[in-house]
């Protein structure tokens, strides 16, 4: 899918909103190193108010990446740039004692793939059925492949797991691909209403760049804030 029509932009209460995740993230992150140190408990991190903030910041992620889907001039180009991130941040973890296997950008440089392939079929599609039938699928397969194990351990990247399966950062195909395509159907909605008000707000540059700039700052983050708790409390 390598347009959009029309002239290519951003919108600042999108960058925003994003730039809010991002912050989110920081703060989680850091926590979770305390985590690993012993500043923290177990039970303090995986708090109800926390594993809240947590969803909020995934699935912002997840939802703002399939509006951009809708946005992007190339998401070939956008889909490998992420996937190599991911291996990236994989390769870093495993260097640093941790484990992880099709984390938060494996699994949107592959969305952004599969959106490519399939995208102008889904976009034919009525909004409001489409909506309701991808947040079934979400909520169906979440339970599904929550309590569905499997013998077969290359599975994993579907959502499908052995029961000793782990990694500290895990966003399988299913469910969250339905929820990157609900961000495409929002996504849809704003090349429909370019001039609705929350589209056209401009917002001060503090509240927008980290969200210009996330990718780059997901990546770079994890060992900085590691190395900060190391020198501090290691």
């Amino acid at each position: 899918m390598n347009r959009p029509t029309g002239p290519r932009r951003r919108y600042d209460s999108l960058d925003a909103w994003r730039s809010l995740a991002v912050v989110l993230m920081l703060a989680y992150h850091f926590l979770f190193d305390l985590y690993i140190f012993g500043v923290i408990t177990r039970e303090q991190l995986f708090c109800t108010p926390l594993n809240i903030m947590q969803k909020f910041i995934c699935c912002s992620f997840i939802l703002l990446a399939g509006v951009s889907a809708r946005f992007t001039r190339s998401n070939l180009r956008h889909g490998l740039t992420v996937l190599a991130a991911g291996v990236v941040v994989e390769i870093g973890a495993a260097v640093g004692g941790q484990t992880i296997r099709f984390g938060v950008l494996m699994f949107l440089g592959t969305a952004m793939l599969l959106y490519h392939v399939t995208g102008r079929s889904i976009e034919r599609l009525p909004a409001l059925p489409l909506t309701a039938v991808l947040a079934l699928l979400f909520w169906g397969t979440s339970v599904w492949t929550n309590r569905v194990r499997v013998t077969v351990p290359c599975l994993y990247p579907l959502g499908l797991m052995t029961t000793n399966f782990y990694s500290a950062d895990y966003f399988p195909i299913m469910p969250w691909l339905f929820l990157f395509l609900a961000g495409t159907v929002l996504g849809g909605v704003c090349r429909r209403y370019p001039a609705h008000p929350l589209l056209t707000v401009r917002l001060p540059k503090a509240l927008t760049w980290l969200g210009r700039h996330s990718l780059l700052i997901y990546i770079l983050h994890q060992p900085v804030l590691f190395g900060i708790t190391y020198l501090i409390w290691g």
